[in-house]
């Protein structure tokens, strides 16, 4: 009889129990919240670049791309000066699709081993290269795209998503949106010191165009299908919350129709005058709306430039803060 509790001290002691096991609990989710990446302080110029390069008889496809993308960095004042000794870097393509290079639906993967092998040279402790493709099993594009072998080549670590590292995260000011699930290894503070965007040129069929601020919709997780209602807003929405140091826009072969999955060598650009380009800038709407050009239209014509340029997420006067073009 002396080792029996009476049921009020048992409800006290299961009250006691439950809220310390919440408290703990509580506490450890404040202590599990991440710091969302800032933009990397650097010493790069603000202008817009444009590369133009061909391949001829001393060039081919690999070593014309990497003379390019050498110059227009350099132009911009070295990678040197974006990316620090010990930086972690994720650098974003677009591998959506499963098709090789000459379709031009993918990021050019000589333009992916370029970006790496910079970053490496400069001092990058590691060097990551991931999108979330379109299909379930993001391997045939990884592979067939070249970017995986490529960048591997190069230095860099190539990795699929993990479909439990994509967070919620809230929306500073969303128009459409308040909140949607993002890849934490492009957003997290302690995740990544240096992200740069790596798109290419196309057709598409919802948004007019697919450059650098589209390219978003591979850092995201969630229905992406129903971010195409209303496709413009919800885009510069989500380039509110992640911070990419510099984009770089493929445009050595762009898809001029039947974008973005594409699939037909005449809808490709290949020429010198239309294409055979690198835009290169930390400003992706300045990005985008030089791009725009290339498709006969200006930024304003296309709505997610139009947009993100409102939401003061960039300039879409592409020659305000200095315009150089190259040619190799």
């Amino acid at each position: 009889m002396k080792n029996k509790i009476s049921r009020r001290t048992f409800l006290k002691a299961s009250a006691a129990i439950g809220a310390g096991l919440y408290g703990l609990s509580y506490l450890g989710s404040i202590e599990r919240q991440k710091t969302l990446k800032r933009f990397k302080e650097n010493g790069l110029r603000k202008n817009l670049v444009v590369v133009h390069g061909d391949i001829d008889a001393k060039n081919n496809e690999g070593s014309i791309i990497k003379e390019m993308m050498r110059r227009g960095i350099k132009a911009l004042g070295g990678m040197e000066k974006l990316v620090s000794r010990g930086d972690k870097v994720v650098i974003k393509p677009n591998i959506a699709w499963d098709r090789q290079p000459e379709y031009a639906v993918n990021t050019n993967p000589f333009v992916v081993a370029s970006l790496v092998g910079m970053c490496i040279e400069v001092g990058a402790n590691r060097v990551r290269v991931l999108d979330h493709t379109c299909a379930i099993n993001p391997g045939p594009s990884y592979i067939n795209s070249g970017i995986e072998k490529a960048a591997r080549e190069a230095g860099a670590d190539v990795r699929f998503v993990n479909r439990r590292l994509f967070k919620d995260v809230k929306i500073p000011g969303g128009k459409l949106l308040n909140s949607w699930s993002f890849y934490e290894e492009l957003i997290y503070q302690d995740e990544v010191d240096v992200l740069i965007n790596v798109p290419i040129a196309k057709q598409h069929s919802t948004s007019r165009l697919s450059m650098a601020l589209k390219n978003t919709m591979g850092m995201i997780g969630g229905n992406r299908g129903t971010i195409h209602k209303d496709i413009h807003p919800k885009i510069a929405d989500l380039n509110k919350v992640v911070k990419v140091d510099l984009t770089v826009l493929d445009a050595f072969r762009i898809l001029k129709q039947h974008g973005p999955t594409g699939g037909r060598l005449e809808d490709v650009d290949n020429t010198f005058e239309n294409a055979r380009r690198l835009i290169i800038s930390t400003d992706p709407v300045t990005v985008d709306s030089y791009g725009a050009t290339m498709f006969g239209y200006e930024g304003k014509d296309i709505g997610f430039i139009q947009e993100s340029y409102e939401a003061g997420l960039g300039e879409i006067d592409f020659k305000l803060k200095g315009f150089e073009e190259i040619t190799i």
